[in-house]
């Protein structure tokens, strides 16, 4: 029985050759690479500037480096990866993060939640376009607005805001291995990022010596990452349009099953393929099933305030009426990710997707098990 993976990245014999050939450059920190990707990179994203960084969380933490000082408050979504709030919390004086629930259908932040919070003008809204579904954003609000993009590279709506992170990840359509940009119409928040991230040194002409204006921190990407990423770009439509179709395959397949999924936007990209699953579906017992069938499963994503470092973190709720993070509660514990990637076959989809609706009728899946 072959197994199935949740994700693989798609590599091909040219992104191995551009990587020998930044390689053998011997430049192998920040030149001629990274400075052509970033020009195709925002080309493609419909911006004027592009960074590249080391991370997904190298992009976030120096676009709040970046932001007008002091930061007292930033927004996130409760349901998120943990670096979109962890890296909130390394720059937040005093730290105070603030999450908030998500739409039960887009599983991200609603527009008038984040409206609210920028017209308080309380601090900057990191606003997570999660598994790549484009989140509706406020207007005329843009400049404390920072859009978490990590799963949305290309998705022009989810570009929108004063800064727009992106993420390379190995699990992401646009990969370099580890590696992220920060996009931007302002030329002076790229010109203090690039400062930021190459410690915060800045040449001087005539001087022997370099200039540090201010502290910063070495989150450079590699040539070969960069060389790498290039080409990750030119094939990126192509992958964009392999994920919409499983992903469509998906829904046809599930559409009578007991299953909820995210919506949809004719916009989006599929980076996760995530359902929800019913109430008394123990989930680590369907996992269990399905690895032991040769399929790889994930949790969908993470309800911060049920980690520990968040437990006591201060929530925002977008009346105020209320504390509670319901939608947030269901999707961390019903949440689960199934394989897609652009090496799969439809007839693995087709197993995937039979494999589950059989595990979902177990007695010991479901909560009336003993």
């Amino acid at each position: 029985m072959s197994r199935i993976q949740l994700s693989r990245p798609s590599i091909t014999d040219e992104e191995v050759q551009a990587s020998e050939r930044a390689l053998r450059s011997r430049w192998l920190v920040y030149g001629p690479e990274n400075r052509a990707f970033e020009e195709e990179l925002a080309a493609a994203c419909g911006k004027r500037y592009a960074a590249t960084v080391s991370s997904g969380t190298a992009a976030l933490h120096l676009s709040l480096l970046a932001m007008p000082q002091p930061l007292h408050a930033i927004l996130t979504p409760a349901f998120t990866f943990p670096a979109t709030a962890n890296v909130a919390q390394f720059v937040a004086q005093p730290p105070q993060v603030h999450l908030a629930d998500v739409d039960e259908s887009t599983f991200c932040l609603p527009t008038e939640t984040v409206r609210a919070w920028l017209t308080k003008r309380r601090g900057p809204a990191m606003v997570v376009h999660q598994f790549g579904y484009p989140s509706p954003l406020p207007t005329g609000l843009d400049d404390l607005l920072i859009s978490d993009a990590a799963c949305a590279v290309s998705v022009k709506p989810a570009l929108a805001g004063r800064l727009a992170c992106l993420s390379f990840h190995p699990r992401k359509l646009l990969t370099t291995g580890e590696g992220g940009a920060i996009l931007t119409d302002d030329e002076q928040l790229i010109e203090r990022i690039r400062r930021l991230r190459a410690h915060g040194l800045t040449a001087v002409p005539g001087a022997e010596v370099m200039e540090l204006e201010e502290s910063g921190l070495n989150y450079r990407l590699p040539e070969a990452a960069a060389a790498m990423g290039r080409v990750q770009l030119r094939r990126l439509p192509s992958l964009t349009a392999r994920h919409r179709e499983l992903a469509a395959h998906y829904l046809r397949r599930l559409a009578d099953s007991p299953l909820r999924f995210q919506a949809d936007h004719p916009e989006r990209i599929w980076q996760t393929f995530a359902v929800v699953l019913p109430q008394g579906i123990r989930r680590q017992a369907l996992r269990a099933e399905l690895q032991a069938q040769g399929i790889e499963t994930q949790i969908a994503s993470y309800g911060l305030h049920r980690l520990a470092a968040y437990r006591s973190a201060p929530r925002f709720a977008g009346t105020g009426a209320s504390l509670d993070l319901p939608v947030t509660d269901r999707l961390h514990d019903r949440g689960l990710a199934l394989p897609l990637h652009s090496e799969l076959a439809e007839s693995d989809v087709d197993r995937v997707c039979e494999t589950l609706l059989k595990a979902l009728t177990l007695p010991a899946v479901t909560a009336s098990s003993t």
